[in-house]
């Protein structure tokens, strides 16, 4: 079923992602424009801090997928209802247990935090409101479990563009209605939650009609065997949020909420850049779990190198592209005084052709239900990575730049290091075996980098139409090269096949 639906799956990804970034572009400067860029700063620092509470919602994602899909899978409906109504109990545990360490945040949130003059009590209702959104989607996870696991992204996707849709919808119009405020953007949050969980249940019902919400399903025995696996992708996601989401908290304690504000903006490329490879691995984690829960394990190690290899030479253009054209692209969408950015963009950027190619290894780990190695080793590397950037940042003098340099270190450690030769242990491949894959993508994105770097020496791009042309004119002639030198005659095969087959609706 994957196979049959992955073209639609992936065409329904990418036009969420289309419709993603076309609102992320124009709503930042938006926001900045009206707010000012340190009462900015509070939006994507609230969204960092609160990060932590979803790794609760990560956790218990990752059961639910695991164990409901093996179940789906064969033919169990029985134990798949007990496996949803014991997840979804616990989820209702969670949501209860986050709600007293929620409110002490809120209340001490100005005192912890660097916050913009007049703006403590605005703050507080911002960190309240996307607590809530957090909440609900701990919920909206139980029931949006099902348009994955079911192979219907487009559903899922139809869910999400709504709630983005809504979110910044909700604020534009409170902007115009009255003068603008954090207020206004706390009530988008709360609109969009309310309205993604709506969603998200609608479709599990119409995808999943053999399950039910029956408190009788509740399988006490089952606890345990959530909560193991939930505990250690718990701990895997804390290591994971040191590294990808501390960075804002460590610039607005040593630099202040403006640098906050220019920090959070230029992070909007990275996380644009996670969010497309969501759109592939979201397809790929239940065609992987679903090949381990059949047997088929020689299948499940052909779609994990695979994966990589062709993430890696995908990723390689737009991560180049960024790295290449950083400059002109900061000075015409936020203006010349960003332009100074442009290195803390391409060490945001530059490493993740390698570091997220690599990512459909997870799916393998949690298949095999060996993953607290991985948390372990995910846990002692963030708190390295906290400690790397202060040093960096505050002692090395780097400032800023420094906090993205220790993520780059620290996630290339992680994910190239240790990650991708353990998957490999764990599916009794060499462990070397997923390097010449990596190297491929790396050397497209130091190969575009450099092309842009040089044309913009040569001639900079003043209007979005160069820059579009540009960047279009490169990545023709990186595609024809990466097809031709890239991927080998099985690669071109597969790719071919995918793009003739129908998708069955």
């Amino acid at each position: 079923m994957a196979r049959r639906r992955f073209v639609i799956n992936v065409g329904s990804n990418l036009g969420y992602l289309v419709l993603n970034t076309a609102l992320m572009l124009w709503y930042i400067p938006f926001l900045i424009r009206h707010l000012g860029l340190a009462a900015y700063g509070m939006i994507p620092l609230a969204n960092s801090l609160v990060m932590y509470a979803g790794i609760i919602s990560t956790g218990l994602d990752t059961s639910i997928i695991r164990f409901l899909a093996i179940d789906l899978n064969q033919g169990n409906d029985a134990a798949a209802n007990r496996t949803f109504n014991t997840a979804l109990a616990l989820s209702l545990a969670a949501c209860g247990i986050l709600v007293l360490p929620a409110g002490v945040v809120i209340y001490c949130f100005p005192v912890l935090f660097q916050v913009p003059s007049g703006l403590a009590l605005a703050t507080q209702v911002l960190f309240a409101s996307v607590g809530i959104t957090t909440l609900a989607a701990i919920l909206s996870g139980n029931f949006g479990v099902a348009s994955a696991i079911t192979h219907r992204f487009d559903l899922r996707n139809l869910v999400r563009s709504a709630t983005a849709v809504s979110r910044v919808g909700v604020i534009v119009l409170c902007f115009f209605i009255w003068p603008p405020s954090l207020w206004s953007v706390a009530g988008g949050f709360i609109v969009s939650a309310c309205i993604g969980l709506a969603g998200d249940v609608l479709v599990w019902r119409r995808l999943a009609p053999q399950l039910h919400v029956n408190w009788r399903a509740v399988d006490r025995h089952r606890f345990g065997v959530f909560i193991g696996l939930s505990s250690w992708v718990t701990v895997s996601q804390i290591g994971f949020l040191l590294l990808s989401q501390v960075d804002l908290l460590i610039v607005n304690a040593l630099f202040g909420a403006e640098t906050t504000g220019r920090y959070g903006s230029v992070l909007l490329f990275p996380t644009l850049i996670n969010t497309m490879i969501g759109t592939i691995t979201t397809v790929l984690g239940p065609a992987i779990i679903g090949r381990y829960a059949v047997g088929d394990i020689e299948g499940l190690r052909r779609i994990t190198v695979r994966s990589v290899k062709l993430i890696g030479i995908g990723l390689a253009l737009p991560i180049g592209l960024l790295g290449g054209f950083g400059g002109p692209l900061l000075n015409l969408w936020l203006g010349s005084e960003f332009i100074a950015l442009d290195l803390l963009l391409v060490l945001l950027t530059g490493h993740l052709s390698v570091n997220l190619a690599i990512m459909p290894v997870v799916y393998v780990l949690t298949a095999y239900n060996r993953v607290k190695l991985q948390g372990l080793a995910t846990l002692a590397l963030g708190i390295m990575d906290v400690v790397l950037a202060i040093a960096l940042a505050r002692w090395g003098g780097l400032g800023a730049v420094g906090v993205a340099a220790a993520g780059a270190i620290i996630w290339t450690v992680r994910n190239t290091g240790f990650l991708s030769s353990y998957s490999a242990f764990i599916m009794g491949l060499p462990w070397w075996i997923f390097y010449p894959p990596l190297a491929i993508g790396a050397l497209g994105t130091l190969s575009v980098a450099a092309a842009g770097r040089l044309i913009s020496q040569l001639w900079w791009p003043s209007s979005w139409l160069t820059l579009g042309t540009t960047g279009a004119a490169i990545g023709a002639v990186y595609t024809v090269l990466a097809y031709a030198f890239g991927l080998n005659h099985s690669d071109r095969d597969l790719l071919w096949s995918l793009m003739r087959r129908k998708p069955h609706m």
